[in-house]
C-alpha cells in the first residue's frame, strides 16, 4: 500500500475505532480514553491556549493586525475597502483581519513572497501609496513584516503520506476560489469553489462547492480530505471524513459539485486555516482533441440571447480571459467570445447558474460590494456592475 494510500487509510481506520469507543463509553462499558477528547493534537500552553510545540504560547496573527489595523485603514482603506477605488477589497469589514488573511497573495508561509512586499513596494507597479514610501516606512512597514513573519510561523501542513493537497489557507467568509495550479502545471486554471459561513466558534459550513476543471483538461479526483488547521495545533481533518465515497470523473470543460456539494466541519476554531487533500488527483483527457467545446451549441441552450444580451457585456473581461492571463484563459476561456459565440457560450455557462442568475459566479466574483477575491470589480462602480448584471442575466434565465 502506498504511503499516502496507507494515510487516509489510517484516517479511516482511527474514525471507527474512535465511534467504537464513542458507543462503548454510552452505554457505560468503559472510561473515554483520552483519543475521544475533542480538537487536535499538540502541545498547549499552561493556559490551555495554543503553543508552538515548546510550551511557548502561539501568538496570534490577529492580535498583531488589531495594532496596525487604523495605521493600515489609513493608507490603504480608500482603495481596498469595500468599494473602494482598487477592485481588491482586502480589508473588507466587519472583520477586517479576516478578510486581510484571506485574500489570496498576502499570507504565505515566506513572508518575503507575500504581495505587500513584491507588488505594493516602490518600483513594483503598486498605483497607490507604497510601504516603503517615507510616510510608511519607519511606521507600517515594520508592523506588518511583524505581522507577516507570525502569520508564516502560524502556519502547519499536512504530514507528507497525505499525498497531493492545497497548501493551508484562510477562507474567506463568502466566495473562494481555491486553484489547483500549485498541485502541477497540468492542474493550470482548475478550481474549487464553495462558500464558506461561520455557524459557531467551532462549526464551519460549506456549501456550493464545485470543481471546475478546464475546457481543455478533465480531472480524476478520489477521496478529498477537508483538513482544519487550528491554530497553534496539529492538523485536524474532518471528523466523519465526508467525502471519503468520492471516485468523480470532471469531463472537459464541465464543472460538477465535488461530492455532496455541502460540508459541516464541527472540528473548526477562531482563526484556524482550512487545507485540502486528494487520495488520488489526475488529469482525464478525451478521446477527442475537440471535445470540452459542448457541441455544435456550445453547451448553450440559447446561443442567440447569448450574443444579445450577453457578447457585448462580456468584452469587459478580455483583457484577462481573452488571452491576457494564462490562469484566467484557462479559468474561464473567453478568447472565442468575438468569433465563436456558440464556443465561448459554452465555457462562460460552466460559472453562471440559470436557477438564480444573480448567485452566478460570474455575478458573485465582480460585484464591487462584494469581498470575493477577484481581480476586476468593475472599477467599484456598482452602476456599471448593474448594468453588466442585469443584461446578461436575460441570458442566463433563457439557459435554464
Amino acid at each position: 500500500m502506498k504511503p499516502k494510500q496507507q494515510y487516509f487509510r489510517a484516517i479511516a481506520i482511527g474514525l471507527g475505532a474512535l465511534a467504537v469507543a464513542a458507543s462503548a463509553v454510552s452505554a457505560g462499558c468503559v472510561e473515554a480514553p483520552s483519543g475521544l477528547a475533542p480538537g487536535p493534537t499538540g502541545g498547549g500552553a499552561e493556559d490551555g491556549g495554543p503553543s508552538d510545540g515548546g510550551g511557548l504560547p502561539v501568538v496570534s496573527g490577529r492580535a498583531l493586525f488589531e495594532s496596525m489595523q487604523a495605521d493600515l485603514m489609513s493608507a490603504c482603506g480608500l482603495c481596498h475597502d469595500v468599494a473602494g477605488l482598487a477592485d481588491t477589497p482586502f480589508l473588507a469589514g466587519p472583520d477586517r483581519y479576516q478578510s486581510f488573511a484571506s485574500w489570496p497573495g498576502i499570507v504565505s508561509t515566506d513572508p518575503t513572497h507575500s504581495l505587500l512586499l513584491t507588488y505594493a513596494m516602490t518600483g513594483k507597479g503598486h498605483s497607490g501609496t507604497n510601504l516603503d514610501s517615507p510616510a510608511l516606512k519607519e511606521t507600517l512597514l515594520p508592523k506588518v513584516k511583524a505581522w507577516l513573519a507570525q502569520e508564516a510561523k502560524n502556519f502547519s501542513e499536512p504530514p507528507p503520506q497525505a499525498g497531493p493537497h492545497i497548501t493551508p489557507f484562510v477562507p474567506i467568509m463568502g466566495f473562494n476560489a481555491i486553484y489547483l495550479g500549485a498541485l502541477g502545471p497540468e492542474f493550470e486554471g482548475m478550481a474549487v469553489t464553495f462558500q464558506a459561513d461561520v455557524l459557531a466558534e467551532t462549526t464551519l459550513e460549506l456549501t456550493n462547492i464545485e470543481l471546475h476543471p478546464t475546457s481543455k483538461t478533465g480531472l480524476k479526483i478520489v477521496h478529498p480530505l477537508w483538513v482544519v488547521h487550528p491554530l497553534g495545533k496539529d492538523p485536524n481533518p474532518d471528523p466523519v471524513d465526508s467525502f471519503s465515497n468520492v471516485d468523480t470523473i470532471y469531463q472537459v470543460g464541465e464543472s460538477g459539485p465535488l461530492g455532496p456539494g455541502t460540508l459541516i466541519l464541527v472540528n473548526w476554531s477562531t482563526d484556524a486555516k482550512l487545507s485540502l487533500a486528494f487520495e488520488l488527483i489526475e488529469k482525464y483527457e478525451p478521446a477527442s482533441p475537440d471535445a470540452g467545446d459542448g457541441g455544435p451549441t456550445g453547451g448553450c441552450k440559447d446561443v442567440p440571447s447569448f450574443e444579445a444580451n450577453a457578447r457585448q457585456q462580456l468584452t469587459t473581461c478580455l483583457n484577462c480571459h481573452g488571452g491576457g492571463n494564462g490562469q484566467a484563459v484557462a479559468a474561464v476561456d473567453m478568447t472565442a467570445l468575438q468569433s465563436d459565440s456558440a464556443k465561448a457560450c459554452g465555457q462562460i455557462r460552466n460559472r453562471v447558474n440559470p436557477n438564480d442568475p444573480p448567485a452566478s459566479q460570474l455575478f458573485i466574483t465582480t460585484n464591487p460590494g462584494g469581498n470575493a477575491a477577484h481581480p476586476f470589480k468593475f472599477g467599484g462602480q456598482g452602476g456599471a456592475f448593474n448594468t453588466f448584471r442585469d443584461n446578461v442575466s436575460i441570458w442566463i434565465a433563457a439557459e435554464k
